[in-house]
């Protein structure tokens, strides 16, 4: 991979778009999200450029989907951030990989992350813009049967409190969600077995476990009293 890597950063040097382009469709999917993944990791590095490499990774894919491997490593709000224009083409957003999961259950989850889940970025991008495969992104499930949001309430272990922006964005969220796909509260119970699991293996403040007990019930459609219930 670091052979394919160092040529494309051979052929960046030329300026030579087509052939750029040219040696950027003729690699496996696992190489050009290789690749995807450079030009992320180059924009970083100085904001002078962040422009090009994100435009870039715009016209190298063309009207074609972007690499279905790099669904998986969508996992920080600044990948989302980069690659936004890209999401925002074909059917990018409600992409799915062989685990049946968008880039919004790689975000949700948030492995590794120590920051907010970005609810209101999400948000605002279903507010302003028109791509029709974010709000169906939105209520894909996968192979286990949990949308985008579930996976942030049953796998995203951080034990973060939401900040009431954050709150709020998730809330608009869920009525998004709902109106497009049945509730499947049969999830609720293998839900409340995860949380009984992350409050045994973490120390969870207070002010995060009653948040994660309003959400459950704000998603599930029940009582707090029932959630509270349920985990002893």
């Amino acid at each position: 991979m670091d052979q394919v890597v160092s040529h494309f950063i051979g052929l960046l040097k030329t300026g030579n778009i087509k052939e750029i382009t040219s040696f950027y469709l003729t690699q496996t999917p696992q190489s050009q999200a290789h690749i995807m993944l450079f030009l992320n990791l180059q924009a970083n590095k100085s904001v002078e450029s962040f422009d090009y490499f994100q435009r870039l990774s715009v016209t190298l894919n063309g009207e074609r989907p972007m690499p279905t491997p790099l669904v998986s490593q969508l996992k920080t709000n600044q990948a989302l951030s980069f690659f936004t224009p890209l999401l925002q083409k074909m059917a990018n957003f409600s992409l799915q990989d062989t685990m049946k999961r968008n880039v919004l259950h790689y975000l949700f989850v948030a492995r590794g992350e120590h920051t907010n889940v970005p609810f209101t970025y999400v948000r605002s991008l279903l507010l302003f813009e028109s791509n029709v495969f974010l709000p169906k992104a939105l209520s894909q499930r996968e192979s286990n049967g949990l949308t985008p949001l579930e996976c942030y309430l049953h796998l995203n272990i951080q034990g973060t409190v939401l900040p009431n922006h954050e709150l709020t964005a998730f809330i608009a969220l869920c009525e998004i969600e709902r109106s497009q796909i049945t509730l499947n509260s049969d999830n609720l119970n293998s839900a409340l077995k995860r949380f009984k699991k992350q409050r045994a293996d973490f120390d969870l403040t207070p002010d995060y476990i009653e948040q994660k007990c309003l959400l459950l019930a704000s998603y599930y459609g029940v009582s707090e009293q029932h959630i509270a219930t349920s985990l002893n």
